[in-house]
């Protein structure tokens, strides 16, 4: 964790605009030397561009090959208009799921991040453990009084124990907020909706000023508005913190969502074996191995297009 706060919310985006600027390919000396000037202007833009530079060369190399990709396609007079594009793609104003998936910036203004593939745990308080899964991002607010985690992106397993003096734990998920005492639990943040799995005590829910209350062996899951499912937890989807993911008559497109997730690029899966269903123990961290695994079970054929696409479709005859 950083010893120094966060930046500002209004530096952080300088810092992404800076950033994209200087990695489109079309910066030129002048633009490099004004955000130099940039930096000295006050330490804060120093220390966004540094957290920047940490996220790793996911959060560096996947909108870099986007915006190389865009301009190589561009005519020399449109390059400028896809710069602005790209520009637009790092402001605040980035909507929906392909802005949440790519954004470098919850990652930059949090306390403790991991790039794509890397977990991570750490004991961040007396009694207060957590695990962060691939791409996931926390900010923290731990006082003598009051312990909070804010998730901003991606997932993470909390193991909290109750202290003398000590307010039971306040989790934000950015879809409701949760608060346990003593509890073991693990939450997911997506772009539409958040769950949280409870494994051991409890854990209430507060939405729109209603409380809801998940016991151990129970699962919730919810978004800003309707309703809140219920559902068993299960105790197999924390096989991730051992690399690991244990599939149970899943369809194969979730399982590929789910291994894409581990890794830079992408995995399509054609519509006529996404309703395939299978199950087992796969390795997390290598997609193609674990979907390869696949192969002699069920009729369909991975193939590997650069270090960045997998494709499965069905098995030719």
């Amino acid at each position: 964790m950083d010893s120094a706060a966060a930046p500002p919310d209004a530096v952080v985006n300088q810092a992404i605009a800076w950033w994209a600027r200087l990695q489109s390919g079309v910066a030129g000396p002048d633009e490099r030397q004004a955000c130099e000037a940039w930096l000295a202007q006050d330490p804060a833009h120093r220390q966004a561009w540094e957290r920047l530079q940490r996220i790793g060369r996911d959060a560096r190399r996947v909108p870099s090959a986007l915006a190389h990709s865009a301009l190589a396609a561009s005519p020399p007079e449109g390059r400028r208009a896809v710069l602005r594009g790209l520009l637009a793609l790092s402001g605040v104003a980035v909507t929906g799921w392909a802005g949440y998936r790519h954004a470098p910036w919850q990652r930059l203004a949090a306390d403790l991040s991991t790039g794509i593939g890397e977990r991570r745990a750490v004991a961040v308080a007396d009694g207060l453990h957590i695990t962060l899964n691939s791409d996931s991002a926390v900010r923290l607010s731990l006082g003598r009084e009051a312990r909070g985690i804010d998730l901003l992106r991606g997932e993470m397993l909390v193991r909290t124990e109750a202290r003398p003096g000590v307010a039971p734990l306040r989790v934000d998920t950015g879809y409701g907020e949760l608060r346990a005492d003593a509890a073991r639990f693990d939450l997911r943040r997506t772009g539409d909706g958040a769950r949280v799995g409870v494994y051991e005590g409890s854990v209430q829910l507060l939405r729109a000023g209603a409380m809801t209350l998940a016991a151990a062996g129970e699962r919730l899951a919810f978004s800003d508005y309707g309703e809140i499912s219920r559902l068993p937890s299960d105790p197999d989807r924390l096989a991730w913190i051992d690399g690991m993911v244990v599939a149970k008559d899943w369809r194969l497109d979730e399982f590929a969502r789910y291994l894409a997730r581990q890794r830079v690029g992408m995995i399509r899966v054609d519509p006529a074996v996404a309703g395939l269903r299978l199950s087992g123990v796969f390795p997390l961290d290598d997609a193609e191995r674990a979907l390869k695994a696949l192969e002699p079970a069920l009729p369909i054929s991975v193939t590997r297009h650069t270090r960045y696409l997998l494709w499965v479709g069905p098995r030719e005859t």
